[in-house]
């Protein structure tokens, strides 16, 4: 009855162990491939940037502050210097400005006629009148007075141009806003580092988790928290920048504003409305730094085995060469030890050439040259 009970406890304690295992595995095995899929959607992302960034290098480059003022004095008529300013986006292309006040009123047709003549393709003139309320600070008195917003924008040479006034009475401001227009270079360079990423961040992954799998576990556990680390810090640039290439990928306007693009998110700026400014490019250095560590360290990984068959080599190579010097210095002072020793160096060579030179570094090694001679060579010295 006894001997029934414990085969049974016995076997059932098999059985959990092996069932332990069975389980263990597979879920190594899971978060091993999740590990694997995360780095590789990370540097989709990065690499969706790469590509939008290259993308955005054939768009038309923006007017300097003498080509504004070109442009702004075509559209106004008034040789003046306007007020320049540029706008950037951590969603879009960025936008430069110029600004000019008129306290004379405005014609909006006229301006876009200069631009027809001056070989650039125009929109029809938007025009808005209405009423704006003006409140005097001195009698305190609100009055009505006619308000006009115009509107329109002109394109050449990939440049967009979106002319604008505002005006109340006859004084008001003429805004001249001008951006790159739509290349599809963007998107397509855009989804081919995207998928070029995602290729990369999977091989790379999968090779790193292979050979820290034959580290020691403390090696291993260096480069799993690294990774992990990354991957937790570099999560919030990854979503901003799969939202942007979802913007990209869709179809715009070069009128409706500047093109969206993938790498923007990672300017500085405020991506969500809650959001520091500095916060994704902090994250992106932070997070490129820990994941270039965690990189070096899985490349410099020694297999466990490899490393122990290494420090074993080393006892034996510091266990030889302590032989060896034992030996040498018997042969100092016994001369049946270095009779030995002459015989262990030219072994199995005995030509007398070969004996000639064991001889001299013997001596060299301070073994007495005495100590050293052969019978045919003692009776040649006598005579």
């Amino acid at each position: 009855m006894n001997t029934s009970w414990s085969t049974a406890a016995g076997g059932a304690r098999l059985f959990a162990r092996r069932a332990r295992w069975w389980f263990a595995l597979p879920n190594r095995r899971a978060v091993t491939v999740a590990a694997v899929v995360l780095v590789a959607v990370l540097l989709g992302a990065f690499g969706a940037a790469a590509g939008s960034w290259l993308g955005n290098r054939s768009l038309a480059e923006l007017p300097d502050t003498a080509g504004l003022a070109e442009l702004s004095q075509r559209a106004t008529g008034i040789d003046e210097t306007p007020v320049v300013s540029r706008k950037t986006s951590p969603h879009a292309a960025p936008v430069v400005a110029a600004d000019m006040r008129i306290d004379t009123g405005w014609d909006a047709a006229q301006a876009q006629q200069r631009y027809a003549v001056a070989g650039w393709s125009v929109s029809p003139v938007v025009v808005v009148d209405d009423q704006a309320s003006v409140l005097y600070p001195g009698d305190k008195t609100i009055t009505r007075l006619p308000s006009r917003y115009s509107r329109f924008t002109a394109e050449s040479q990939g440049l967009v141009l979106e002319v604008s006034g505002s005006f109340v009475a006859d004084g008001g401001i003429v805004r001249l806003s001008a951006w790159a227009a739509n290349s599809p270079a963007v998107p397509t360079l855009a989804l081919t580092g995207a998928v070029l990423g995602l290729i990369t961040g999977w091989l790379s992954a999968a090779t790193m988790a292979r050979r820290i799998h034959q580290a020691n576990s403390v090696h291993r556990a260096t480069v799993t928290a690294l990774t992990a680390t990354a991957l937790i810090v570099l999560a919030a640039p990854a979503v901003a920048l799969y939202l942007n290439l979802g913007r990209v990928l869709r179809s715009h306007g070069d009128t409706s504003g500047p093109i969206a693009t993938v790498h923007s998110a990672l300017t500085p700026g405020s991506y969500w409305p809650t959001a520091p400014m500095w916060l994704l490019p902090v994250l992106s250095v932070a997070g490129s730094l820990v994941a270039i560590i965690a990189l070096a360290l899985a490349v410099t990984t020694r297999p466990a085995h490899a490393s122990a068959a290494l420090s074993a080599a080393e006892g034996d190579w510091e266990m030889a060469t302590g032989t060896v010097e034992a030996s040498i210095a018997a042969a100092r002072v016994n001369r049946d030890a270095a009779q030995q020793l002459l015989y262990l160096l030219t072994y199995p060579d005995w030509a007398p050439t070969s004996v000639d030179r064991a001889r001299h570094r013997l001596i060299s090694a301070g073994v007495p040259a005495a100590f050293l001679t052969t019978p045919d060579q003692s009776s040649s010295e006598g005579s």
